[in-house]
């Protein structure tokens, strides 16, 4: 057991880069149609590390690589605009850790079609995935604590949260001056 324990980053993390965003609780039956949801492929690598990477210049989530998109790909669930050539225009993975949890992480929705309800989508496309794989309780980091508490996600203390989630963040370019809210939903 004791080479599942990682110490969780120091407390006094600043709260710099917060985006406070209002979220609409769904788009309207037409526009749903034509922005399907589906499993990530391996031929979306290219515009998901775009997508993604696009939010990490801006420091409002990790940056990704190709090796780590490729190794998840099947974490990755997708919305594209079926009107606009397939263009891939939010991602979001569940990335299970334990047998009783999973992280919601790289959360991206494109600029032009932010405040529809595709983040909820994606959260509840993924929950959905959890419930089948048996999982009980999802969690993630985000910097976007207002829509993930929406969605009904707890804040949780770093000393709060499961001391399995430390061993990913010992790895996190983060460690030392996180800034994201740790956020548990039970499912």
């Amino acid at each position: 057991m004791a080479a599942d324990y990682a110490e969780p980053p120091p407390k006094d993390a600043p709260d710099k880069g917060r985006v406070d965003v209002t979220y609409p609780d769904a788009i309207n039956g037409e526009e749903e149609a034509h922005l399907p949801i589906r499993k990530a492929r391996v031929s979306d690598v290219q515009e998901l590390l775009e997508l993604v990477n696009g939010f990490a210049a801006r420091n409002l989530m990790l940056p990704r690589g190709p090796q780590y998109i490729f190794e998840n790909i099947r974490d990755y669930a997708v919305i594209v605009d079926d009107m606009a050539g397939d263009r891939i225009v939010a991602c979001g993975s569940l990335h299970v850790l334990w047998g009783d949890m999973a992280e919601i992480r790289s959360m991206a929705i494109h600029p032009d079609y932010q405040k529809r309800g595709l983040g909820r989508r994606i959260v509840d496309y993924l929950k959905e995935e959890a419930k089948q794989l048996a999982v009980k309780r999802l969690f993630t980091f985000t910097l976007s604590e207002e829509f993930f508490a929406r969605l009904g996600f707890t804040p949780k203390l770093r000393d709060e949260l499961p001391p399995k989630v430390w061993g990913e963040c010992s790895r996190c370019p983060k460690y030392f001056k996180c800034d994201e809210v740790g956020m548990v939903l039970e499912i």
